[in-house]
Formats: C-alpha cells, sequence, structure tokens
C-alpha cells in the first residue's frame, strides 16, 4: 500500500495574529514563514512584523534537534552600513514548555525592507540564515475615547491653572502681608488672565497645525497598494494579458527599479473568479517602464483576478492586484492586427508559464488525492484539520502512475510552487517550501548566498514530498494549487480547503 504519512509536521506554539489586511508582499496575509537551515541547525521562522512604525515585531524560531546553547535575532535594514549599521543582536529566549522553540521581539524603526538575521549557536557549531522581511505600515492607532477625555480634562485644568496663576501673580504678588489688592491691581489682573488665555489659544492653535501636519505626514506613509489597470489586447496578433501601472508613485521619489526573482521580473497569477475552476502562473516581460505583457494562458473566458509579485532593487517585495474581464471576442486574433507601438519581436510564451483548468478535489483529510495532467497523483498529506493562525505544513506528495514515488524536476529552481486564495479573493499568498519569503527579496538583502532552504533545487531523494510551512490568517474557504515539474512538464493540482476559527 502506498497510503502512509510520508510528511513531517512542524508544530509551533500559537502567536498573536496580525491585523488582516492586504499588505505588501502577499494580500491578506503579513506574517513570515521561513523554512532553510542555519549552518547545522534546520530552522523554522515565524515573523509577525507590527501594524505600525515603529513597532515590535514579535519572532518564533523552532530549532529542532537539540544541542541548542543560544538563539539570537537582528534586524538589518537594506541599506545599513557593513560596520554598525544594525543594532547589536537580541537573544531569543526558550518558550517554557517548548524545548526546540525560541521567541523574541524585534523593534524595526523604518519602512522598508529588511533582513533578519537569526544565528543559532550549540554543541554543533554556529550557523546562521537571513530572513527578508518587508517593513510597512498599515495604518496609525487612535486614541482610544476614554483616554482622550482624560487628557482633555487634564488639559483644561492645566490652561485654566496657567491663567489663574498669571492673574494671582499680577494681583497678589507684591501686596504686603495682610493688605487687599485694589481695584487697578484687580483690573490689571483680568487683564493679564485674558491676555494668557489668548496667548495660550494662539499656542494650541499653532501647537494644533503642527499636529495635524505631523499626522498628515504619517498618514502619507500608509501602505497603499500600487494602482494597476488589466487588460486584454493584441501583440502581433497574439491575445495578450497586459499590465499597465497608472500609479504616480511608480515614478516617485521612493520608486527603484526590479529585480528578478527565479528569474522572473514578475510572477503573475490569473484565478478564475468566483468558481476557482481556472489558474495559470505566468510571467509577464516589460514593454515599457510602467507596462508588462504576456500571452495569455490557455484558459477559457471570464471573470479573473490577477496577482502579481514583483521585488524592487532594495528588496522590497509586493504585489499588485487587479481584475479582468475576458471574452471570446478578445481572445479571436483580428485579420490585420496592429502591433501596439513598444511591442517586443515575436511576444512568445516563456517555457515556465502553465495553465490548469478543472474542479478542485475537496480535503476531507491525510490521503486526499487528484489526479495530474500526466497520470501522476497529488496527495494530501498535511493536517486533517486547519485552523486560523496555527502553524502548519501544507505537505504534499507526488506518486507515479504506477503508485511509487515520483522522481521531480527543479521548477524556477525551486522543488515546487503553490499558491492559495480565499474564495472572495481577500487573501492570496504565493508558498514555497522555503515558506512565504521572496527569493529576489533575499538574494538582495543576504550577505551570502542564498540558503537552500530545506534542499528546494534537490530531489530529496525521489520521495516525491514536498512541503511548505504556513498559517491561515483568515477563516474561510480556501483554493490550494500546487505545482511540480516532471520530464520538462510544469504539472498543477488542486485542491479546497475549509480553515475554521
Amino acid at each position: 500500500m502506498r497510503r502512509g504519512r510520508g510528511a513531517r509536521l512542524l508544530r509551533g506554539a500559537a502567536l498573536v495574529g496580525g491585523l488582516y489586511v492586504a499588505t505588501a508582499g502577499h494580500v491578506g496575509s503579513n506574517n513570515v514563514f521561513f523554512s532553510g537551515e542555519a549552518g547545522p541547525y534546520p530552522v523554522s521562522v515565524v515573523i509577525r512584523p507590527p501594524e505600525v512604525i515603529p513597532g515590535l515585531a514579535e519572532v518564533s524560531i523552532r530549532v529542532p534537534g537539540g544541542g541548542v546553547d543560544r538563539v539570537t535575532v537582528r534586524p538589518v535594514r537594506w541599506d545599513a552600513a557593513p560596520e554598525g549599521g544594525a543594532p547589536p543582536p537580541d537573544v531569543a529566549t526558550p518558550v517554557a514548555g517548548d524545548p526546540e522553540l525560541y521567541a523574541a521581539e524585534l523593534w524595526l524603526m523604518t519602512v522598508g525592507a529588511y533582513r533578519v538575521e537569526v544565528a543559532v549557536g550549540g554543541s554543533r557549531g554556529t550557523g546562521e540564515v537571513s530572513v527578508p522581511v518587508t517593513s510597512i505600515m498599515l495604518g496609525v492607532r487612535d486614541l482610544p475615547p476614554g483616554l482622550g477625555w482624560i487628557l482633555l480634562t487634564l488639559a483644561i485644568l492645566l490652561v485654566a491653572g496657567a491663567v489663574a496663576l498669571a492673574g494671582a501673580a499680577v494681583r497678589e504678588s507684591q501686596l504686603p502681608v495682610g493688605e487687599t489688592a485694589g481695584s487697578r491691581r484687580r483690573r490689571r489682573s483680568r487683564i493679564t488672565m485674558v491676555a494668557t488665555a489668548v496667548g495660550v489659544a494662539g499656542l494650541l492653535y499653532v501647537g494644533n497645525l503642527w499636529w495635524e501636519a505631523v499626522d498628515r505626514e504619517v498618514r502619507s506613509g500608509i501602505f497603499a497598494r500600487l494602482s494597476v489597470e488589466g487588460a486584454i489586447v493584441h501583440a502581433g496578433g497574439v491575445p495578450a494579458l497586459e499590465i499597465a501601472i497608472t500609479d504616480p508613485a511608480w515614478r516617485g521619489r521612493d520608486w527603484s527599479p526590479l529585480v528578478p526573482d527565479h528569474g522572473k521580473l514578475m510572477h503573475m497569477f490569473v484565478v478564475g473568479a468566483p468558481g476557482m475552476d481556472a489558474f495559470a502562473h505566468v510571467h509577464p516581460v516589460p514593454v515599457d517602464s510602467a507596462t508588462f505583457r504576456v500571452p495569455w494562458p490557455d484558459l477559457p473566458p471570464g471573470e479573473y483576478r490577477i496577482y502579481g509579485d514583483i521585488v524592487h532593487e532594495s528588496g522590497f517585495a509586493q504585489t499588485i492586484v487587479d481584475t479582468v474581464t475576458v471574452d471570446a471576442a478578445a481572445l479571436t486574433a483580428p485579420e490585420a492586427p496592429e502591433v501596439p507601438p513598444g511591442t517586443p519581436a515575436g511576444l512568445v510564451r516563456d517555457a515556465d508559464d502553465s495553465a490548469w483548468t478543472g474542479v478542485p478535489v475537496a480535503l476531507s483529510g491525510p490521503g486526499s488525492e487528484t489526479r495530474l495532467d500526466d497520470g501522476s497523483i497529488l496527495e494530501w498529506q498535511g493536517d486533517q484539520e486547519l485552523r486560523v493562525d496555527e502553524e502548519t505544513v501544507l505537505a504534499f506528495r507526488v506518486w507515479d502512475p504506477d503508485e511509487k514515488p515520483a522522481r521531480l524536476e527543479p521548477y524556477m529552481g525551486m522543488r515546487s510552487h503553490a499558491a492559495l486564495t480565499r474564495e472572495d479573493g481577500a487573501v492570496f499568498v504565493h508558498l514555497h517550501p522555503a515558506g512565504t519569503i521572496s527569493m529576489g527579496s533575499l538574494a538582495v538583502l543576504a550577505p551570502a548566498p542564498a540558503p537552500t532552504a530545506g534542499g528546494p533545487t534537490a530531489e530529496a531523494g525521489g520521495t516525491g514530498v514536498v512541503e511548505f510551512p504556513f498559517a491561515f490568517p483568515q477563516p474561510g474557504d480556501y483554493t490550494i494549487w500546487v505545482q511540480v515539474k516532471r520530464e520538462g512538464r510544469v504539472l498543477t493540482g488542486a485542491f479546497q480547503a475549509t480553515v475554521l476559527e
């Protein structure tokens, strides 16, 4: 029998969840998951960035196998000086009741790309690994109403006291003991009190103007996803998906060029909505500085959500989002196509592009399976029950048609890729065996060659096992697409899962 639980599930203590909003590197999930090796130590790292900047990021590090004496973590900005450009490392403390788990909190002081250096020392020696983190500000925290009223009351008392003190100083400060202030002194005292009140009011007005300016400046730093427009065009007679970045910030003061991630400037995921019965993973190429284009994948007409992952040369990763309606007429090339200006000669399909149509298989527990296009079998070997914010491993095994463990080929440098989305599109995440991190960001931020992250380019002994560390940020119904490569062919399988509170 080929049945059996072939995946080792990593379990971690549940940490406090973040705010569930659209964030930079993914949609609806702000947390970072990483699985790899710090020298001789396998590590699993979860980073929960703060909602506001400056703020504290929560970090948990799992180091199985024992023999660990010390774990430290340190945030390093992408533009930090090689020497003295980062704070000293913080020591992660062991979590009571779990000898493999360590926890720490790190201050992220500014918006931008960071790497979190995780160093492990013990009986097996020392090792270090870098985990890229995109630091963004998701909002500002409003003052609690109760505290606001308390502060207002104290301010009124402070102003009233200042006015009263000024009046008393003019009226009585120079009077002999036992003498009563005359009408002249009382009149001068009242004038002084009025002048003091006006002066304090003026100071409060100027202070309020300053505070509003600071508040506007802070709120202008709240992360906003780039505005884009997706459409179907014809490039040399070939139906193509075109993505134009229309946001003024694209060429603004903080703009920087893009760098490749797995050798591609953009990873675009096309998801059929609402049925989740169509999916494509394609790689648009730039037509100009703000426009990307890719041949339309082999998908039928319909409504689609598009998600495009990009990485700036600073290591800052973000996802652009749009929807596009595709009708049959749009996929029919005109008789005399007009090539748009700037169209690359011979727009061709990338060899790593792939498309899938079908019905996702509902997960009913370990052993749930779906057939891939070449007859192989993709089997779910993860948890029977998935819950919000509980760390897990999305584990799968690929079997040959004759039910032997499949031998997988590297797919864009990884053993596998996966994408998942909630039914309403509020969550979208692109996963690797290394976790949710962008390998493009890691290549920019890590001072040493990128870690193998559990051997993503290795075949793992021909077991056909692929694993993705993750924790679902919201409850609901999800579709998970898993992609592997065999005999030069990209194969996609899809599962539906319900995530509980």
